[in-house]
């Protein structure tokens, strides 16, 4: 724990550039610093202080974590210790990121993530489908863009479990705040070890199984109810479209230049 602020810390100037030009030259992006997701830790046992607020929709008993990595799959930021119940973007909207945006984000930059966040100045989130309607293709385009980028969080927490099996169960009951502290710290530990194995390779398989509950939970999320789209939604949409637009006209003269050489 005395490495938690050299080892999990939010990226300096620098180290924000060089991520959104990472993800801008991989997947067009444009001012992108992070990818958030939300996560469960489970309970073996209901607690028993306010057990019926740990209760999730999978019908099990966790704790609420989420995270904040970059597209090295390194975390920045996490925020645990909320029922399991609660949304993440609750958990989001009280966070000391959200409430301090002027201090982690400039006027452009910004995080992106699942349908299940809000739409804001510094939230990206993919757009939700309508219940009487589908979405358009041009959305459609932008969320494929989206979750390409995005399955850096997915692995990233899938790894974390992978590493740290204790994540996804842990034995310890619930009575007082000192048992969750100690859960909580457990949990800390384990971030905190993750990020000084980034750069160690581990077998596919590890991790395989992890992602699999990773994908169940996003379709449990789609089911909660949220708006979509504000001004800077829609800015960094127009802009994936721009360029979509760009490359889709370009693309038949390359055919022409490259059968002319040929």
């Amino acid at each position: 724990m005395k490495h938690h602020e050299q080892v999990i810390k939010w990226p300096s100037i620098k180290e924000q550039r060089n991520i959104h030009d990472r993800i801008r030259k991989a997947h067009s992006f444009v001012n992108c610093i992070g990818l958030i997701d939300g996560t469960l830790f489970p309970l073996a046992f209901a607690p028993m202080v306010n057990g019926k607020d740990y209760y999730t929709r999978k019908g099990n008993y966790a704790i609420k974590g989420l995270v904040i990595c970059d597209d090295a799959e390194r975390i920045t930021w996490v925020e645990m210790g909320w029922p399991g119940s609660v949304h993440d973007n609750c958990v989001w909207a009280n966070s000391k990121i959200y409430l301090g945006t002027n201090k982690y984000f400039d006027q452009k930059e910004y995080l992106l993530g699942d349908s299940v966040f809000l739409a804001s100045a510094v939230m990206i989130p993919a757009f939700k489908k309508g219940h009487n309607s589908n979405l358009s293709e041009e959305k459609k385009f932008f969320n494929t863009k989206l979750s390409k980028v995005r399955s850096k969080s997915k692995h990233c927490i899938g790894l974390l479990k992978a590493h740290f099996q204790h994540l996804r169960g842990f034995q310890r009951v619930i009575k007082d705040k000192q048992d969750l502290d100690v859960i909580l710290r457990q949990a800390m530990c384990a971030c905190i070890l993750h990020n000084l194995l980034i750069d160690h390779p581990v077998l596919p398989d590890w991790f395989n199984e992890t992602l699999k509950e990773l994908d169940q939970d996003d379709k449990l999320n789609q089911s909660v109810e949220q708006r979509s789209g504000d001004t800077r939604h829609n800015q960094v949409f127009a802009y994936m479209l721009e360029g979509h637009v760009v490359r889709l006209i370009a693309r038949p003269a390359c055919k022409r230049v490259s059968n002319l050489s040929g």
